[in-house]
């Protein structure tokens, strides 16, 4: 009975300390959660814990950890070898249990580093793709083949739509979430696109971005589940006028019916201070944050569910004679 006792308190002991690392493991970032797995076997085995790897943020990766130069936009490259061999090793540690990840800014990703990703994050339902990046059309295919589960992406120029659209409309059926992020156009090919190979979608971000006035009414007039559309400090043109100038809310009035009208989400306090992420960045100029803060943290985050709980105006046509 003793030892029946004894038994059950460093089971009932081992427990707790397991719950107590994995909470202070959800603190770090995936670097140094990736060295503290390598401490121990009590250590490695609470950085498995599924909890961990819902969401992998690659954000937070930084220079010092592949002795590469600064910050900078392509800065990685160099180190191809050195990052698969740390992919690899944080995606063993989630045993597949990503559901939603955050490429890097500035990590430049090869195709054979994005298939090592995609499959071992078969599970994925949200992904920002890096905006750096030398793909190819076998492997996009290749990637969105393993994340058939997929329902929100982010699009950034380092994908060619030739590339993205088809393999979305072919493996990822799901599809009800896309933003555009900085360094895309958002052009009528784009929205065509968009509107034969993910039929589905219900929220579309064209944030900060240019955009083409043709281009927003087509998927305000074809993609039928369509619900926001964020046009949030977007410079939207109307590009059968040679004239390089973007439209206003009266401009959209004229051009969009009420119902479409009434899809759109807009920042009112842009010139007021900004509520918005992007002004909330754009104001920050800490020397802590990376060169293009601003940029790197509108890019990567989720903006119509960070909108639809901060403060933001969706557009009703009865309210745009007051802009």
């Amino acid at each position: 009975m003793h030892r029946s006792n004894s038994g059950g308190r460093k089971d009932q002991n081992d427990r707790l300390l397991y719950e107590i690392l994995v909470t202070i493991f959800a603190s770090l970032n995936i670097v140094d959660l990736a060295v503290a797995s390598l401490v121990c076997k009590t250590w490695n085995k609470a950085c498995r814990d599924p909890s961990l790897w819902h969401k992998l943020d690659l954000s937070t990766l930084t220079s010092y950890c592949f002795n590469t130069p600064p910050n900078k936009i392509g800065a990685y490259r160099r180190s191809t070898s050195k990052i698969t061999q740390f992919f690899k090793h944080i995606l063993g540690l989630s045993d597949g249990n990503t559901t939603c990840l955050i490429f890097n800014y500035y990590v430049y990703i090869t195709d054979e580093q994005l298939i090592t990703i995609a499959e071992r994050t078969r599970k994925l339902k949200r992904v920002v793709l890096p905006k750096t990046g030398d793909f190819s059309r076998a492997g996009v295919n290749s990637a969105m083949k393993l994340w058939r589960g997929l329902e929100s992406i982010t699009i950034t120029s380092a994908v060619p739509g030739h590339y993205i659209f088809p393999a979305l409309g072919r493996y990822c059926n799901n599809i009800t979430e896309m933003k555009f992020s900085c360094g895309c156009i958002f052009e009528e090919k784009h929205a065509e696109a968009m509107v034969k190979y993910t039929p589905n979608l219900k929220m579309l971000s064209i944030r900060s971005i240019p955009a083409s006035m043709k281009a927003l009414q087509c998927v305000l007039s074809f993609l039928e589940h369509l619900k926001m559309v964020n046009v949030c400090h977007s410079f939207i043109r109307d590009t059968s006028d040679r004239r390089l100038y973007g439209l206003g809310f009266e401009d959209l009035r004229n051009c969009l019916s009420p119902l479409s009208l009434g899809k759109l989400i807009y920042c009112e306090g842009y010139l007021e201070g900004g509520w918005c992420l992007r002004c909330q960045n754009g104001h920050d100029n800490s020397r802590s944050r990376q060169p293009y803060g601003p940029l790197e943290d509108v890019w990567r985050e989720d903006e119509i569910t960070s909108l639809a709980s901060g403060n933001h105006n969706i557009i009703p046509s009865r309210t745009l004679t007051l802009h």
